[in-house]
């Protein structure tokens, strides 16, 4: 997603002699551990004094070693994130910067933009006279002032934005799947957003029991973020679930949800892997659109499970979808997910799938449903930024 429009970044880059965009990186429990520079103004004027090209394409930490402490700007940058406050703090950025002397700038502010952080200012002192020129400058800075309107106010409606799409996807989603202990199973579901800033996506699961008494399990990604994402998660697992009541096995309840999604909705293309379970016969049956095959833990080993056809939701109305059985056994765990908790930028899928199947085995044996998927989300290596649903199943 683009930090702002280029509208927005040509009159900053205009009037502001500084910009510096810096978007979070997330560490591996979902904190943020350093900030990309993602945008330096073409007349970019480095506080400690180095060419652009030597701050481009680094994170902040990496070309200001010192900003990650006291007021520095990884710190301001932080706090801004976590508050909302747009700073103004003219003066000093020696501490900001990590140089060595301190180097006074003129109108030093921050604001937040759809989880960015844009940074500006207006000239060093000692660089002829800049300073007390441009602070003079009465169109400049009304156009400074114009460009932070604009920002604020674009901030504010991607927030009020975030905040919409946000509660639907928490209204919309299961409130209580402990109530499947009930039928012979354990369950445990964890849902990670990419990072601060993106909570909402189209990753969605379900798990319910269907009128003859069989388990139904799906886990979904609708292609796309915020509240265009979420209406599609939402309108796909509301009509796989009035599909489910007519008793269809997985692979028909894909077909007709596909069709659902071509013939009934609009860009609505994502993946979906549905499965039905016997508690009876521990038998469960299942089909996937587009989706990653699941996980089976069986003891010390963990196996990919092989992949049936079938093409992602909403390409062709007609496209048909194969169904394939899987014999599970009491002490049996089954995982179900998405493919932001697994893929790598430099990896293939096939050594992904390998890893995250490696990483499954449970350290103990006997540990709890919920202890075994804090430890497989601990030793999660993906680094793609995408947000991730893992949703564990074991048998009893």
């Amino acid at each position: 997603m683009t930090v702002a429009s280029d509208d927005h970044l040509r009159l900053l880059d205009q009037v502001a002699d500084s910009v510096l965009v810096v978007a979070p990186i997330a560490d591996a429990q979902g904190g943020r551990a350093d900030f990309d520079i993602v945008h330096l103004s073409p007349g970019y004027l480095d506080p400690a004094g180095r060419a652009t090209h030597d701050i481009a394409g680094k994170t902040l930490l990496e070309a200001y070693p010192d900003c990650g402490s006291g007021d520095g700007l990884a710190a301001r940058a932080a706090r801004l994130l976590a508050d909302g406050a747009p700073q103004y703090a003219p003066g000093l950025v020696g501490s900001l910067t990590g140089a060595a002397d301190a180097v006074p700038v003129m109108d030093l502010r921050a604001a937040r933009y759809d989880g960015r952080v844009v940074f500006t200012w207006r000239g060093r002192v000692g660089d002829e006279g800049r300073l007390g020129e441009a602070f003079e400058h009465g169109r400049t800075r009304v156009a400074l002032a114009a460009a932070r309107d604009l920002l604020a106010d674009s901030e504010q409606r991607a927030a009020e934005q975030q905040e919409l799409a946000l509660r639907l996807q928490r209204a919309m989603m299961p409130a209580d799947v402990g109530l499947m202990e009930t039928c012979g199973v354990d369950i445990a579901v964890r849902c990670r957003p990419a990072k601060a800033g993106y909570l909402v996506a189209g990753d969605w699961y379900d798990a319910l029991q269907l009128p003859d008494g069989e388990l139904l399990f799906v886990v979904g990604d609708i292609a796309g973020h915020g509240i265009d994402a979420v209406t599609g998660m939402v309108a796909a697992r509301n009509t796989l679930r009035g599909l489910a009541a007519t008793g269809a096995d997985p692979h028909e309840l894909l077909s007709r949800l596909n069709y659902a999604a071509c013939a009934f909705t609009e860009g609505v293309t994502g993946t979906v892997i549905c499965g039905r379970y016997d508690p009876k016969t521990q038998l469960l049956r299942w089909a996937r659109a587009g989706h990653l095959p699941p996980v089976l833990v069986r003891g010390r080993l963990a196996a990919v499970q092989p992949l049936p056809e079938g093409m992602l939701l909403g390409m062709e109305l007609k496209a048909e979808y194969d169904q394939v059985t899987l014999q599970l056994m009491t002490g049996d765990t089954l995982l179900f997910y998405t493919d932001g908790l697994i893929e790598r930028r430099a990896e293939s899928i096939s050594d992904a799938l390998a890893e995250f199947a490696a990483a499954a085995v449970p350290d103990d044996p006997d540990a709890d449903i919920d202890s075994h998927v804090a430890q497989i989300l601990a030793s999660a290596a993906s680094d793609t930024g995408d947000d991730a649903c893992l949703l564990a199943v074991r048998i009893r």
